[in-house]
């Protein structure tokens, strides 16, 4: 997978980690510009979705073809 950036999977692991902030969630699928991310608890995913939005803007600077995010409990 790749963005139009150029960026790999990798790359927005990398992103989502500086931009989010948070070592308890991963990166678990990329497809047709929706960006899924697993969480490591129900208490987190709580705190990502509070999030959602401006986590999405900050993503879209770097990665525009990411146009939704949505979390889940579970391993990556």
């Amino acid at each position: 997978m790749s963005s139009s950036k150029g960026g790999s999977l990798q790359d927005i692991q990398a992103a989502w980690e500086r931009i989010s902030k948070d070592t308890g969630s991963r990166i678990s699928d990329f497809k047709d510009g929706y960006l899924t991310i697993s969480a490591d608890s129900s208490m987190r995913l709580v705190k990502l979705n509070l999030n959602r939005e401006n986590l999405l803007k900050e993503l879209q600077k770097e990665f525009p073809l990411i146009v939704k995010i949505g979390f889940k409990v579970g391993p990556s």
